[in-house]
């Protein structure tokens, strides 16, 4: 077999796309979530992600993503959460306006908005994990609608 025969046959995987240099996504999954009812461009929405209800009751997320606003339409911002792998996942939100990281109060009552994945809460206390979570198996659309009290 002559040189470029060897060529073209090393050259193939490349060619069909069955071979590649970047990571692979195999195995992992995203959570692209729609954010509605955003009042201002003010800060950043600071989403956080649970894995079980005893981190969220403790508030220790398993990983925190901070949402620049500066795209923000019609009071919407989309934002994709990539590379997770299968499992119980929950989003919780803060519409952090001053980006202090904290839900900021007034006297009693939070004056920044919140929001849970596919959840609106209407409650006075904090939801259970088990109002907000969902199975990840591939990739997923999540909406979360913004709260202000």
């Amino acid at each position: 077999m002559n040189l470029s025969k060897w060529l073209f046959l090393l050259l193939i995987p490349f060619m069909s796309g069955s071979f590649s240099l970047t990571p692979s996504k195999e195995g992992t999954h995203d959570i692209t979530v729609k954010i509605t009812n955003i009042r201002s461009k003010k800060g950043r929405i600071q989403l956080q992600l649970y894995r079980t209800g005893k981190s969220f009751s403790a508030e220790t997320p398993y990983k925190q993503y901070y949402v620049s606003k500066k795209s923000l339409n019609n009071k919407t911002v989309t934002y994709t959460i990539r590379g997770l792998k299968s499992g119980t996942y929950g989003v919780a939100l803060l519409d952090d306006e001053n980006s202090n990281k904290e839900m900021d109060y007034g006297w009693v009552l939070p004056e920044e908005g919140f929001g849970f994945s596919d959840y609106y809460h209407t409650a006075w206390s904090k939801p259970k994990f088990s109002q907000f979570k969902f199975y990840l198996s591939a990739d997923k659309k999540v909406g979360m609608k913004v709260r202000y009290m």
